[in-house]
């Protein structure tokens, strides 16, 4: 694997990031007559195909402070949305106040983590820790929720295919930050490894999600003026 990375330019592992068009590009042509509730997804890969671009060209251009202060603002941004979409789908027992209370405990950790304890302008990898594991268990929450209550075909729910990307994505993606903030304690070659399977994770995911935006179900008032 790390031979096959070091094969892989910026360019191509650049290339690769932006496969979550797919899933954008198919949001956005059934946005229309989909379920509301799935709004936050189509949102967020939108979200990811644009922070992509702007990162690459903050990368490209030298400017390594506004690319870090676009990542840790993407990172609320990211969890909002998620957790928005959680909401949508019943998570919380539809409770809106629930809801809130939980976005604003990540809005005060991003910022007391961000602002006051790392500054802006250094990457805040103790926030995406804490909302990785939180998606993580939203998920798992979720997928359990619809092994019980789902009595239909579970790989022609989009539901599924977002929660196993999720799964999957962030428990990479928590990893990397783990062994990014105890680096001195893990071994070059581990990390090197690490990110040779994030690039590959990363497509995956992306694919699982373009799926996902095949199956999100249709709005039900545009259903019903079809019958």
């Amino acid at each position: 694997i790390q031979r096959l990375f070091c094969l892989m330019t910026t360019t191509l592992i650049f290339i690769l990031s932006l496969s979550i068009v797919f899933a954008m590009i198919i949001g956005i042509v059934r946005f229309r007559n989909i379920d509301p509730a799935y709004y936050p997804f189509i949102y967020n890969v939108t979200t990811v195909f644009i922070v992509e671009i702007v990162v690459r060209v903050f990368t490209v251009t030298g400017q390594p402070d506004a690319y870090i202060i676009l990542i840790n603002c993407f990172a609320l941004i990211d969890c909002w949305l998620f957790t928005w979409l959680f909401h949508n789908w019943g998570l919380f027992n539809r409770n809106r106040k629930a809801y809130l209370a939980i976005m604003t405990g990540f809005v005060v950790a991003w910022i007391v983590l961000t602002i006051f304890v790392k500054g802006i302008t250094k990457s805040n990898y103790y926030f995406r820790v804490l909302y990785s594991f939180a998606l993580i268990f939203f998920s798992v929450s979720t997928f359990n929720k619809m092994i019980v209550q789902e009595r239909g075909n579970i790989f022609k729910n989009a539901r599924f295919w977002i929660c196993i990307g999720i799964i999957i994505f962030y428990t990479f993606f928590t990893m990397i930050c783990v062994t990014s903030i105890s680096w001195q304690s893990v071994s070059r070659v581990f990390r090197r490894n690490l990110q040779s399977v994030n690039v590959f994770t990363n497509l995956l995911v992306n694919i699982l999600y373009a799926i996902a935006m095949l199956w999100i179900p249709r709005n039900k008032r545009f259903t019903s003026l079809l019958k």
